[in-house]
């Protein structure tokens, strides 16, 4: 028991004990003590001795010195007060009354003391009721543990009244536990199986698992190669490409994320809608075979017969290349590294992707030129990588070209594939130019795929990238036109000259209102200037 005015053991001694009790005593007491440092105490006596008095504080007993003490008002503690109304209360108003009292002086069981015995008198009183923690639920007051029982209850027996049954946590029809117990699931208004509910939401089950429909197709496809070589061969999907082959995943989700870069400037300069509609809904898939060449010289055979648009004897010539592209029935790249380097196959994978964007843009069955269709294939490349590894058809040295003048320069001009690995075709092309080597797009247009040469491709890429340069629109315009106008395949060039000026006369007045002497005229001064 510790006295007033002496010092406490602890480190804030006997003052900061006594506040704590002072801030209990309203509790516990109602005999105030008031000090002759004006502090007061309110406590219950306990005892009282010559010299002190010793007053319970509610936290404990307190010793206050007399000589300390200015006077003592004597009263009665919280809980005595409490007691004499408790007894002399007779209505459910007044033990209501009490608690109130018992709440207001922090003293919470007697107040639930008193709230208890006026909900006794009287079941309904609101005040006693809420004091008790109570919900009024239909009229009746009861714990809210209480309420959500009888909810529960309530609504189940609503819920059979209007004729619905219970199956797992829902409520249902008869006709509809039916079904769902039978499997089905209730989809768009049908009454389908899960698995039909699935593909109506675009996804395809593979291997136990559900994809997305593209994928799952793709995923497919790739396991039917991969049965061809009898083994699994490693996948990497993106939402553009499925890249399968030799390579571990992450080189081939590599070559997939250069494939989405490549989509990206094709969607922008040709004006199309991102997404798969493009493709026909399909992933375009990509085959990346390594140094070892059996695997692809083994599926030629395979992708060959997945294909009507390729034509007799062409699986005994792509055997022997270093990869082949066709975009129907949809679109399909393989390649192999053979004696290249790797990086060299990730840009044959870009450079095909070229060709499947823009054979797919606007395809009815018919081809596209080959300068144009080279060209915005090697115009993807370099636009994914800033250089140039791969052409559909090369040479190292520029062929002869129609005029003596042109002939003669285009002879005396180097034009070699390390100039586009380095990617200084630009450069290059500016040169051949200026000295007058740059052949007449009335020859470019003539040439088959097999008769083209690097020059021819600089060239192609050159106008493609003018045509997006000069307007927005220019490229979707242009395709739109030859694709209008291209004979039916597997013709690509149109043979006659005056009809092919003709189509070509339309396509440049569609893409930027010039005919075609003035646009050829247009893009080589556009060039050197650039």
């Amino acid at each position: 028991m510790m006295r007033a005015g002496e010092q406490g053991s602890g480190p804030r001694g006997w003052r900061a004990a006594l506040v704590a009790l002072v801030l209990l005593a309203g509790v516990a007491g109602a005999d105030v003590f008031v000090l002759k440092d004006g502090r007061r105490i309110e406590g219950r006596l306990v005892r009282e001795t010559a010299t002190a008095y010793v007053v319970d504080v509610g936290a404990g007993e307190l010793e206050l010195k007399k000589a300390d003490v200015k006077s003592r008002e004597a009263g009665k503690t919280v809980r005595e007060q409490f007691d004499e109304r408790f007894a002399a209360a007779k209505s459910a108003e007044e033990f209501f009354a009490a608690g109130t009292f018992a709440l207001e002086n922090k003293q919470k069981s007697l107040a639930t003391k008193a709230f208890k015995r006026a909900v006794e008198l009287d079941p309904r009183h609101e005040g006693a009721n809420l004091g008790l923690g109570r919900v009024l639920y239909r009229g009746e007051w009861m714990t809210p543990e209480e309420r959500e029982k009888r909810q529960k209850a309530d609504g189940d027996a609503e819920m059979l009244e209007k004729g619905f049954v219970r199956w797992k946590e829902r409520w249902v029809t008869p006709d509809e536990k039916q079904k769902l117990e039978a499997g089905l699931v209730l989809k768009d208004g049908q009454w389908v199986s899960e698995a039909q509910a699935r593909r109506m939401d675009g996804l395809e089950e593979f291997g136990g698992q559900w994809y997305p429909r593209a994928e799952a197709l793709a995923r497919a496809d790739v396991a039917r190669v991969g049965a061809v070589l009898g083994r699994e061969l490693p996948l990497a999907c993106n939402a553009q490409a499925a890249v399968a082959g030799d390579y571990d995943t992450k080189f081939l989700a590599r070559v997939g994320e250069h494939v989405v870069t490549g989509r990206a400037w094709f969607d922008k300069a040709f004006t199309c809608e991102p997404g798969l509609g493009l493709l026909g809904d399909r992933l375009a898939q990509f085959y990346v075979w390594n140094r070892d060449s059996e695997p692809y010289k083994a599926t030629v055979a395979h992708f060959a017969s997945l294909t009507t648009t390729v034509p007799p004897g062409w699986a005994e010539v792509v055997r022997e290349r270093h990869g082949f592209v066709w975009i129907d029935p949809y679109a399909l790249s393989s390649a192999r590294v053979w004696n290249r380097a790797d990086e060299d196959v990730v840009g044959h994978c870009i450079h095909h992707w070229g060709h499947m964007l823009l054979g797919r843009l606007g395809y009815k069955g018919t081809l596209l030129p080959p300068w144009y269709d080279e060209g915005v294939a090697s115009l993807v490349e370099y636009k994914t990588f800033g250089r140039n590894a791969v052409f559909c058809r090369s040479a190292t040295t520029i062929a002869a070209s129609t005029g003596t003048s042109a002939k003669k320069a285009a002879m005396s001009f180097t034009f070699d594939t390390g100039l586009f690995r380095e990617g200084a075709w630009v450069d290059t092309l500016r040169k051949a130019l200026e000295a007058n080597a740059v052949p007449s797009f009335e020859r470019l247009s003539s040439l088959e795929l097999g008769q083209l040469e690097l020059l021819d491709i600089a060239t192609g890429m050159a106008i493609a990238w003018w045509l997006e340069e000069r307007d927005p629109q220019a490229l979707a315009r242009f395709h739109a036109e030859l694709r209008r106008t291209q004979p039916p395949a597997p013709t690509r060039v149109i043979a006659q000259p005056r009809d092919r000026q003709s189509q070509y006369d339309a396509a440049f007045q569609s893409a930027v209102g010039l005919p075609w002497r003035e646009a050829d005229k247009a893009w080589r001064e556009w060039f050197q200037k650039r």
